[in-house]
């Protein structure tokens, strides 16, 4: 039969809240010996701690909650692993929530986890920040005693620590090396149109064409949803307007340029020059592998931890927020642009 901490602590003579600091790390109030002998007894029985039931009594659980808003999106998926990866280190378990891109879901995810008792929370709001309930979902963020943390987003009316890319020069980078290889018409695809990622790697896109006093052209720009079927509909759109170069606001809707490329017989770079973002595994091992930019996930799950185990253990407040720096990744599906005479 599986012995409890009940079990333990009669067994050592004391009481089930000494269990439960010496289990949990926290018995400095508890002799040397007390403290071995309810090891060993624990060790005797193979016993491994209940969070939640140790939570009973130190009002911690040792669980955090993470909330993202597409665990189908390749991005979201690795910032999973790489936060559950330090998590784990801390001594810590993840209870992943996915919102599938619905704003009221946020709402929805943030009141379940907190009722479980988390000790934190990573949250990547749902694309867009302009809902009904909106501001409803802020007053119930700002009552939430739990600590929390944005993750490659950021939400207007609330202040709160985040971590993210720096978006916009992101979206700068990728559209000036493009015009640094002779693109004038280039076609944007972004995410959708009043997300925390779209509406920085847009304005990148535009502060490169005015350093260079190209027009900016809203024909030209394509509001898509962050996935691969967006890309293949907007870039046949682009196509029919003649553009030269398409950049892609993320890998998965490049990747669905590439089908509308080859649909319409544009070879890539030779007549489509195409850039994304992100820097997914795929990228690289495409047929034409593709020039994007780098922003590491790893980097944006740790300083997230980071951040939020900071308020955990030692209750730290304010709202930094983090900006990584993203790096250009130059492969092969960008070329300098042919001018009239193909040469």
């Amino acid at each position: 039969m599986k012995k409890t901490i009940v079990d333990i602590a009669k067994e050592a003579n004391v009481s089930v809240t000494t269990v439960s600091f010496v289990l949990n790390n926290k018995a400095d109030s508890v002799s040397k010996e007390t403290a071995k002998r309810i090891r060993d007894i624990a060790n005797k029985y193979h016993y491994v701690p209940n969070h939640f039931a140790i939570g009973l009594v130190t009002k911690k659980t040792k669980t955090i909650g993470l909330i993202v808003p597409d665990i189908s999106n390749n991005f979201f998926s690795e910032l999973a692993k790489s936060v559950e990866h330090y998590c784990n280190n801390s001594g810590y378990s993840l209870v992943l929530s996915n919102t599938n891109n619905q704003p009221e879901k946020d709402f929805e995810m943030v009141d379940l986890l907190n009722n479980r008792g988390i000790d934190g929370l990573l949250i990547a709001f749902s694309q867009t920040e302009d809902y009904p309930e909106r501001e409803r979902f802020l007053n119930a963020l700002k009552q939430i005693e739990t600590p929390i943390v944005a993750v490659d987003s950021k939400i207007e009316g609330i202040s709160l620590p985040g971590v993210s890319i720096d978006h916009v020069k992101g979206g700068y980078i990728a559209t000036k090396h493009l015009i640094d290889l002779n693109h004038r018409r280039i076609g944007c695809i972004t995410g959708p149109a009043h997300s925390y990622t779209a509406i920085r790697r847009l304005k990148g896109y535009r502060n490169a064409l005015s350093e260079k006093n190209i027009p900016y052209d809203e024909n030209l720009v394509i509001a898509g949803n962050y996935r691969y079927q967006d890309g293949y509909e907007a870039a046949k759109k682009l196509l029919r307007m003649n553009v030269t170069a398409i950049f892609a606001s993320n890998d998965l809707m490049a990747y669905g340029v590439y089908r509308a490329a080859q649909e319409a017989g544009k070879s890539i770079p030779g007549e489509l020059s195409v850039i994304g973002f992100d820097d997914l595994v795929f990228s690289e091992i495409m047929t034409v592998p593709l020039t994007t930019v780098h922003q590491s996930v790893e980097e944006l799950g740790k300083k997230a931890w980071e951040l939020l185990f900071g308020r955990i253990s030692s209750e730290e407040s304010g709202a930094d927020y983090i900006e990584l720096e993203p790096t250009l990744v130059k492969r092969s599906s960008t070329a300098l642009r042919k001018d009239e005479t193909g040469k």
